[in-house]
């Protein structure tokens, strides 16, 4: 019997194939809009959160509990090593990367004398090796650029500015932690396009040994950068490394706290999915109960007969809801392939939205963060999962009301139609 409630429920759909393919075309548009939208901005999201959590705020960041407000030269953390012994120590903690940064003015050459030469820039003393891993400042670099001795890298605005290149020099001047003056001549070994405005418009990238040399600053650091094995249990981790006596006056906070901002924007995310789950059902509603409505009214004579021959009214229901079930889940089944092909290339290819506009602008910058033009799109199984979900529900809830007008019907009278 159920086997032919499901052969009945199948065949019916082919029908009228005009009005089955309309409600078809709707679902699956809006399954591959909800697989396709949603996951172009995981993808967007994500680079954006590499970006925040890698080279600009890690996933806890620890420094001088004025540094925010004034980044000051003297307004380090003393005690470094002992500090960093501390944090590696910790079974959370998979990498830590202390920074130094003095605000300084930078000119080619050796024209430090002459000021209308001279460009602002920020010093960025770094651990070269952490820097280098996956989502550090240096990620790009190879080996052979990255600086060291009296050797820096510098951001690529600010190289553009200075009318530099790879090889020449650069004379520093600026002011130590004691506030005496200090000038320095280091050679450009690289460029780098960074991902952080205080890297790609100001950076003069230097090894942390030499930075210190430079301003003062031996075994302190105004910056502690920790990277967790996990960024969502940063709030954890920003707790326990505040708990511990190294770090006792220090301010401690999570990427979170440290950018809210972006953490708000990060989290709308879950809206724009459920956004777009509601055109699934918006979509499946019209699609499914347009159709289920026009099929009961046309086959009210077959429902008579049905009734009439001793069918009982919970297999017409029973019938009408699987043909709403399987309309909606053919629908959603070509919407999550065509998204899942579009995600998937994407991934591979990206969006050039510059490309798009007719503009040649790599990235755009908000709040000091470079985000790329080009969007890479990122495959999320979940949102296939919302559209059956969606869609199943739909179909049932769009399929009641003829489902219970069949249910309903007197044999004779129905048969009379």
């Amino acid at each position: 019997m159920k086997n032919s409630t499901l052969r009945i429920a199948w065949r019916n759909l082919g029908r009228n194939r005009k009005r089955t393919l309309l409600a078809l075309s709707a679902i699956a548009l809006a399954q591959l809009t909800l697989v396709a939208v949603n996951g172009m901005m995981a993808g967007m999201y994500d680079d954006m959160l590499r970006i925040l959590t890698g080279p600009l705020l890690g996933h806890v960041q620890v420094h001088h509990k004025d540094w925010r407000e004034e980044r000051a030269v003297d307004l380090f953390m003393d005690g470094l090593r002992a500090a960093r012994s501390a944090l590696e120590a910790m079974p959370a903690v998979e990498a830590v990367s202390p920074r130094i940064y003095a605000a300084v003015l930078a000119a080619p050459g050796t024209q430090s004398d002459q000021p209308s030469d001279a460009k602002p820039a920020m010093i960025v003393g770094l651990d070269v090796q952490v820097e280098s891993r996956k989502g550090g400042i240096l990620e790009s670099l190879p080996p052979e650029h990255r600086p060291q001795h009296d050797e820096v890298v510098l951001g690529k605005v600010l190289a553009h500015r200075l009318g530099v290149r790879p090889g020449q020099q650069i004379a520093i001047i600026g002011q130590d932690a004691d506030e005496f003056p200090v000038s320095e001549l280091v050679a450009v070994k690289a460029i780098v396009r960074g991902n952080t405005d205080i890297v790609n418009r100001l950076g003069v990238l230097m090894a942390l040994p030499q930075a210190q040399t430079l301003l003062a600053l031996e075994n302190k650091a105004h910056e502690i950068l920790v990277y967790g094995k996990d960024y969502r249990r940063a709030g954890q981790l920003a707790e326990q490394i505040a708990a511990l006596p190294a770090f006792g006056g220090t301010e401690v906070l999570s990427w979170r706290q440290a950018a809210p901002e972006f953490g708000n924007i990060l989290d709308m995310k879950n809206w724009f999915d459920l956004i777009f789950v509601g055109i699934v059902f918006v979509a499946a509603a019209a699609g499914i109960a347009n159709t289920m409505m026009m099929s009961t009214f046309e086959r009210t004579r077959e429902f008579g007969m049905l009734l009439a021959v001793g069918s009982r009214p919970a297999r017409l229901v029973r019938m009408v809801v699987l043909e709403s079930v399987i309309l909606g889940l053919i629908g959603v089944l070509v919407g999550s392939l065509l998204g899942s092909a579009v995600v998937l290339i994407t991934a591979r290819t990206g969006i050039d939205y510059a490309a798009l506009a007719g503009t040649d602008i790599e990235e755009m910058s908000f709040q000091g963060l470079n985000i790329s033009y080009v969007l890479y799109s990122k495959f999320e199984f979940r949102n296939i999962l919302f559209g059956v979900v969606a869609v199943t529900l739909t179909s049932v809830l769009a399929s009641l009301w003829p489902a219970l007008i069949s249910a309903r019907l007197e044999p004779v009278e129905a048969m009379r139609t």
